[in-house]
């Protein structure tokens, strides 16, 4: 199989500690992409341009990072990355969309960042930040419940904080949030993580 991704993309880290976590990254070729690029080789695979993609050994692209994260589930015997049943299914859901939502916005707020200063919109920086802070406030409260065990809420969520730290949203986010940042070092802490870490800001 080969996995299309970017050193600096979360979502792309996503489904690369899966790979870790589920012993497959020896059955995995990561392929580095450049993104918004006419001549990227993402391009040869998925018309979307985007990362991360999945090739799997029968030639199917899958460019959707969920997607991928369930495909990889069905190629390992043992607990699952994305939990499928059980009487907590629906706060996992939850709590999934919730991670996803976060790492969301933070993405809007960096693209942002990469427009020209005279087009970036105040309205967009004031909005994701006002919803970073909402999600992080709340996160905060549940922090000491929250697993960190390597499943998709938690890794999304894990992955959606540390792209926080590469932008410059003028604050921090541990500022007042004592156990989520502790909940986060002990993600972090992961050999997946570690293994998946993205190159040191410039």
């Amino acid at each position: 199989m080969r996995l299309y991704m970017t050193a600096g993309s979360p979502y792309a880290r996503i489904v690369r500690v899966q790979a870790h976590e589920l012993g497959l990254t020896d059955r995995i070729e990561e392929v580095p992409a450049t993104l918004r690029d006419p001549n990227s080789v993402v391009l040869a695979v998925s018309p979307l341009g985007r990362v991360p993609v999945l090739v799997t050994d029968d030639g199917i692209a899958i460019s959707d990072t969920k997607a991928i994260a369930e495909y990889l589930d069905r190629l390992h015997v043992g607990p699952r990355f994305l939990p499928n049943g059980g009487t907590n299914l629906w706060h996992e859901r939850a709590f999934e969309a919730l991670a996803m939502g976060i790492l969301d916005g933070a993405i809007a707020y960096g693209r942002e960042l990469g427009r020209p200063v005279d087009k970036r919109s105040a309205a967009i920086f004031d909005g994701e930040v006002a919803r970073a802070k909402r999600c992080l406030d709340h996160l905060e409260t549940t922090a000491d419940t929250i697993a960190t065990s390597a499943t998709f809420g938690p890794v999304t969520l894990a992955c959606a904080i540390a792209y926080l730290d590469r932008l410059d949203t003028g604050s921090d986010w541990r500022d007042g949030r004592p156990a989520l940042a502790r909940w986060h070092a002990a993600m972090l802490a992961r050999p997946s993580f570690v293994a998946t870490a993205p190159p040191a800001k410039k």
